[in-house]
């Protein structure tokens, strides 16, 4: 995880101990748990992945002891239950927040503006379940979806009440004809909307395709939102 590519870059993935039901973050200067402290022993970049993208319902928790480095100095073992990181912050936006302290967090980042892309599809598919299997994951996706708007609403509160300059936040699955000035070559929303979340190795046209609208509509939005921060 310490293998960063650009100077002064620093990457968090975030898992989720289901032992504690605390975050467990890897990072790029620093890894830990607020429970137990920092993480001493170097952390390969694929263990972060597949603690962070273990999604519950699918795949196994990653098992794993760590020894941690207190507050107060002395070094303990613990064992951690790891999770999708996203079961205690999807959209990774808690390591950004203004005014977190170092006493009791390993992980604090003090950034004027803020740019955050989301993969999510945007408005679900209009459905009606009747079955327990389609009734308990359409419930599920209601919790999610709640919770992920919940979170997007602190941008918006962090702004308005000056903790940060502002902010910049675009879609993955935003609808074409709401961007305000689309490229001519934009990916469009079809060709990334119904990409399958089945783990399976995915093609270098569909890893293109989402990564270029990604980058597409985030040059499309930021002009608008850095006006809006600069008002």
């Amino acid at each position: 995880m310490a293998d960063v590519t650009h100077p002064g870059l620093d990457v968090v993935l975030t898992a989720t101990d289901l032992a504690t039901t605390n975050a467990v973050r890897f990072g790029s200067t620093r890894s830990g748990c607020s429970r137990y402290g920092t993480i001493t022993e170097p952390i390969h970049v694929a263990t972060a992945v597949a603690a962070s993208a273990a999604y519950p319902a699918l795949l196994p928790a990653l098992e794993r002891t760590f020894t941690f480095q207190h507050p107060g100095g002395h070094n303990q073992q613990h064992t951690v239950l790891l999770t999708d990181g996203g079961v205690y912050d999807n959209l990774g936006l808690s390591v950004l927040e203004p005014g977190r302290s170092p006493h009791h967090t390993q992980h604090v980042y003090d950034v004027p503006f803020i740019i955050s892309c989301d993969a999510g599809l945007g408005e679900l598919v209009l459905k009606a379940p009747h079955f327990m299997p389609g009734r308990l994951n359409r419930s599920f996706a209601t919790i999610h979806r709640k919770a992920q708007d919940s979170a997007r609403s602190r941008l918006h509160e962090w702004a308005a009440s000056g903790r940060i300059d502002g902010f910049a936040l675009a879609y993955l699955g935003m609808k074409d004809n709401r961007l305000p000035t689309p490229p001519a070559d934009l990916v469009p929303r079809s060709a990334v909307a119904s990409y399958p979340t089945n783990f399976a190795a995915m093609t270098r046209s569909d890893l293109e395709a989402i990564t270029t609208r990604g980058e597409q509509i985030m040059r499309t939005v930021l002009p608008m939102y850095l006006r809006r921060a600069h008002r």
